[in-house]
Formats: C-alpha cells, sequence, structure tokens
C-alpha cells in the first residue's frame, strides 16, 4: 500500500481539469483521461483505497468514461474535484500511519532498494522465490564486500514489496553492484524471452517448412551465450571473479533473477533515494519482440526446402 500510495500520489494530485475559452465563454474539459483511469485501476488494488478511487472514477459520465479527451459540466467538474481531495487525503493518511509506523535507525542507514515480488498461486513458488533470492542476496560475490552488509527491512502489508536496506561504509558500492546485476539480468530476461517467442513461432511453421531440430537447438544456446557475455560485462564492470566457484554463484545469480523477473519481480532503489541513485537502475517495462533476424532464418529456410 505504501509504495503504490508514495508512486501515485503526484500523479493523483496533478489530475487536472483543463480549460480552453471559445466565443461563448469557458469550456472545461478533461485530457488523458484514459492514462488517469488507469493509475486510478492500480490504485484501486489497494482495499482502503477503493472506495475513494470508484467514487472519484464514477464523476466521469459512463458516455465519457472511455474516452481519452470530452468537456465537462460545472457539475462534473465540481464532483471530480470534490473526490479527488478525498483520494489525496485517504492516500496521504495510509503514507503518514506507514511513515510513523515504521521505525528505523536512520543514523545506521545507507540507503535501500524495494523488490516487488510476482503474484503467485502456489506457496511452493513463493518460497522458491525467496529461496532465490536470498542466495542472490548472500552467496553472489558482487553482493558480499567488505564494510557493506544488505539487511531486510520491511514487507509493505496488503502488497508484495519487500525492503532491503544497505548498511556499512561500502553501502554505495553495494547499490552500484546490485544495479548492474539487475540490468544484466534484464538483459538475460529480455534475450531468453525473444528467444522463446522465436522458438515458438517456428514450432507454429515447422510442419509447413521442415525447420530442423538444429535450429531449436540453436535458440537454446543463445541463452547461455548471453548469460556468459553478461558475466564477462560485470567482471570489467565491478571486478575481475576470483575463480570458479565464484563465477558459478554470479552465474547462477543471473540465472536467477532473470527467471523471477520472467514471471514480475522487479527490483528498484529505495522510493526516497535520490535521483542519482534512482537513475543507476534500469527501467523495468521492457518488451520482448521477435527481431528481424527470425523472418530472414524463416524465408532462408523456405528457400532452401524448395
Amino acid at each position: 500500500m505504501y509504495f503504490v500510495c508514495k508512486n501515485y500520489i503526484s500523479s493523483v494530485k496533478n489530475m487536472r481539469i483543463e480549460a480552453r475559452t471559445t466565443n461563448t465563454g469557458t469550456i472545461k474539459y478533461m485530457k488523458n483521461w484514459l492514462e488517469k483511469s488507469r493509475i486510478l485501476n492500480e490504485l484501486a488494488k489497494v482495499e482502503p483505497l477503493r472506495e475513494a478511487v470508484r467514487n472519484l472514477y464514477d464523476t466521469i459520465p459512463v458516455m465519457h468514461q472511455d474516452q481519452d479527451t470530452f468537456d465537462m459540466s460545472a457539475n462534473t467538474v465540481e464532483k471530480f474535484i470534490g473526490a479527488r481531495r478525498e483520494l489525496i487525503a485517504s492516500m496521504d493518511t495510509l503514507i503518514r500511519l506507514y511513515d510513523t509506523i515504521n521505525m528505523r535507525k536512520t543514523d545506521e542507514l545507507n540507503g535501500g532498494f524495494d523488490v516487488k515480488l510476482p503474484r503467485f498461486q502456489d506457496i511452493g513458488d513463493f518460497s522458491k522465490c525467496l529461496g532465490d533470492l536470498d542466495f542472490v542476496i548472500k552467496q553472489c560475490p558482487y553482493l558480499n564486500i567488505k564494510d557493506g552488509e544488505i539487511r531486510y527491512g520491511s514487507v509493505d502489508v496488503g502488497s508484495t514489496w519487500i525492503t532491503f536496506f544497505l548498511v556499512g561504509t561500502a553501502a554505495s558500492v553495494l547499490l552500484v553492484n546490485l544495479s548492474k546485476i539487475v540490468d544484466a539480468a534484464i538483459k538475460i530476461k529480455s534475450h531468453a524471452t525473444t528467444v522463446k517467442l522465436q522458438e515458438e513461432a517456428l514450432r507454429a511453421m515447422q510442419v509447413k517448412t521442415n525447420i530442423s531440430e538444429e535450429v531449436f537447438r540453436t535458440f537454446k544456446e543463445l541463452n547461455n551465450i548471453i548469460t556468459d557475455k553478461s558475466l564477462v560485462e560485470l567482471e570489467q564492470e565491478i571486478r575481475p571473479l576470483n575463480d570458479g566457484e565464484e563465477s558459478d554463484k554470479v552465474r547462477r545469480s543471473l540465472e536467477k533473477l532473470s527467471y523471477w523477473m520472467d514471471r514480475g519481480m522487479q527490483i528498484y532503489s529505495a522510493i526516497d533515494a535520490s535521483p542519482e541513485i534512482k537513475d543507476l537502475f534500469p527501467a523495468q517495462d521492457g518488451i520482448s519482440y521477435i527481431s528481424d533476424d527470425l523472418q530472414k532464418l524463416i524465408e532462408m529456410k523456405k528457400e532452401n526446402n524448395k
């Protein structure tokens, strides 16, 4: 709840009514309603906010709820502003409540990061995800350094966000290392998803084109290649690994993170971090797509099978 409120309260405050002047007077209108509606849908997932969100959404006439821009009557404007004020008050209350009960010894802390877990239907998957996250934090050599430590902070009530704190004089180094590992895992995840889509597309065409099973084996090998490349890049950006054991732990950490990121895990700097720290962490909403090379491969196979 806390993270959702912190993430969206500025957006709600900026849900303003636009105005334009015509020969007959001033006309109030809504702009970019579909984006505002998307934000309200996210807020509606927070149980204590659901009624306030519904009240705000319902101020918009049904005939306009699927439109992005539309004129508003004076009565609708008044209702919208009032309902928005109530929603902001509810969000502020939740934020202040969390800040009050979430007591921290701030003099010991040097930043942190937040992990959004995937949604689970099975308790076994939930347990495995936490186990893999524990492995990454405790076993990855790049996250186990002198004068720096990652500590569990809290779980945001009503959501799947977990907060971790960084302690020690080397906390900033830990955060930079983590951001590089997250970036590498995202690349692996994106590439693996692309390969999976390519393989599915080719399998769907296999009857028509008689594509060899060798192509599928090649696709599977590509995942290992991109992981190897990411490992080399991390050694160049952070430090060379000491031995095969360290390399294996980093590789397994990348594989575990990329797997759960494919399931929906996201990792960000702490919500109250400085802009400089937030910029360290890459965007995590990338969408994989089938590359142009796939089309070229398909065309080549078609030619060979004629």
